[in-house]
């Protein structure tokens, strides 16, 4: 059984990286704890000793960084990032392993996630510190960006009675690269999240790449009348959805004034989309 422990001083500092150990070898695990405590930007909120036991514990701590060993009896922690990267669950990574020749293959499978990094055993407390601190900079600097674009989105969501219903505004403002959108809710077919971005589909123009963006914070600014979150990945306009192909790969297809657009679903998602037509 996975541990968790107590996060009271994420709670006073939001700004602090939660972060899970993953390891077979329980004296790996004890000296990563000890090191990590040390380490004034992250706080470890919970360890594993395998990968099922690993996958339930990022589930319920939702970590920002995970601590992962390798070789590990059964199921190694490649096939744990396999089913991370498929679940599109995208973390933080420092590989901790005895074998640096698995370094690059451990780079390749991390490519998806949000930072990733490689520490050989022993473990150098030095080189660790070093590792985590590179990490918080770039997560932090990313937290940072997503307040301001979430502040921005908020006050063009903020309730004006010029631009629409009492339901809601009618425009979305957000900023892309260097560049200010201001697009029309209803106009919206879908939004994706791919690639550590999310990507707004449109009926009028051609989809717009929004960085450093999270699903989970644009499906709050987003009328729930109109629109239906779908799985980790997807959000979709209610009245744009016209057809759902059901199957093994289940198939929707959205139109919105000329414009056709098909998406790939699970088909764990189906009877959310039923659910939009009632």
């Amino acid at each position: 059984m996975f541990l968790s422990f107590d996060t009271i001083s994420f709670t006073m500092n939001p700004l602090l990286v939660r972060a899970v150990i993953i390891d077979d070898e329980l004296p790996v695990r004890r000296t990563l704890r000890n090191m990590l405590s040390s380490v004034a930007e992250v706080s470890v909120v919970g360890e594993a000793g395998n990968v099922t036991e690993g996958l339930d514990l990022i589930a319920e701590q939702k970590p920002d960084l995970i601590f992962l060993d390798i070789k590990m009896p059964i199921r190694s922690g490649f096939e744990l990032l396999d089913e991370l990267t498929q679940q599109q669950r995208f973390y933080g990574v420092i590989f901790v392993s005895g074998y640096p020749d698995d370094a690059l293959t451990a780079v390749q499978k991390a490519a998806p996630h949000l930072h990733s990094d490689f520490v050989v055993k022993p473990i150098d407390p030095l080189l660790l510190k070093e590792k985590v601190r590179l990490f918080y900079h770039k997560w932090k600097a990313d937290k940072e960006h997503e307040l301001e674009v979430t502040t921005q989105l908020e006050k063009a969501f903020s309730h004006n009675p010029d631009l629409g219903a009492p339901t809601g505004p009618r425009f979305l403002t957000f900023q892309n690269s260097v560049v200010l959108h201001r697009i029309e809710v209803a106009d919206i077919m879908y939004c994706e999240s791919a690639n550590k971005q999310i990507n707004v589909y449109c009926s009028k123009q051609e989809h717009l790449n929004v960085p450093n963006l999270t699903l989970d914070t644009l499906e709050k600014l987003l009328p729930p009348d109109h629109f239906i979150r779908i799985g980790k990945s997807h959000i979709l306009n209610r009245e744009a959805i016209s057809y759902l192909e059901k199957g093994a790969r289940p198939k929707c297809r959205l139109v919105l004034g000329n414009r056709v657009r098909e998406l790939l679903i699970y088909a764990s998602n189906v009877w959310k989309v039923e659910e939009s037509y009632l």
